[in-house]
């Protein structure tokens, strides 16, 4: 499936209301007004393949300190068991509740993606083997959840700079690399 990836307008997602795991209001453009940030986009905490996307990220953090970027995670439903088992086992940073899928949207030119399961009828095709790289590193995880909202990853300047990089994930499990985040971060840092 190919989707055009045209960055957003830092509006799409600047006054989004995110909840914290407390459930106080944060408005988005606070996480990014003193720093630069990666927004995960996560589909869904129980995932394999978000748990790995995720913690593979997380894992790279100290190079995104050196580089002054900071990393946040956004999740569209909150299920509270589900959140416990990610973070901070997987993701222990900042962690939010996307409650009208605003970053959703955003990486979609304005709609959320809905992916479908038709990939994964192949147990020999590229979702089955992402499945299969993803459980060397994941032990614990399940299929509670809506798992066909796509995520993907949104990184925004500091400030009024808004969004310098996307990948939105069209194919279940087809995520950034943390290495292709940490070149994007990189980039949008030297320039």
């Amino acid at each position: 499936m190919t989707i055009a990836q045209k960055l957003p307008a830092l509006s799409a997602v600047a006054n989004a209301v995110l909840k914290s795991p407390e459930g106080a209001e944060v408005v988005a453009k606070t996480l990014w007004a003193s720093q630069p940030v990666a927004v995960l986009v996560l589909r869904r905490p129980g995932c394999v393949l978000c748990r790995d996307e995720a913690q593979r990220l997380w894992a790279l953090k100290p190079e995104f300190d050196k580089l002054g970027v900071g990393l946040v995670c956004v999740v569209h439903e909150w299920i509270q068991r589900e959140i416990d088992a990610f973070a901070p086992a997987f993701w222990p940073g900042p962690l939010f509740h996307d409650t009208s899928k605003s970053f959703y949207a955003a990486l979609n030119g304005g709609t959320p993606l809905r992916g479908s399961l038709l990939p994964m009828a192949n147990p020999f095709g590229a979702v089955w083997a992402r499945i299969r790289a993803a459980s060397r590193n994941v032990k614990e995880h399940n299929v509670v959840g809506d798992g066909l909202t796509m995520g993907g990853l949104l990184m925004m300047r500091a400030g009024e700079g808004g969004p310098a990089w996307l990948h939105l994930e069209t194919e279940i499990g087809l995520v950034a690399e943390p290495e292709v985040v940490l070149g994007a971060a990189q980039r949008m840092m030297a320039a």
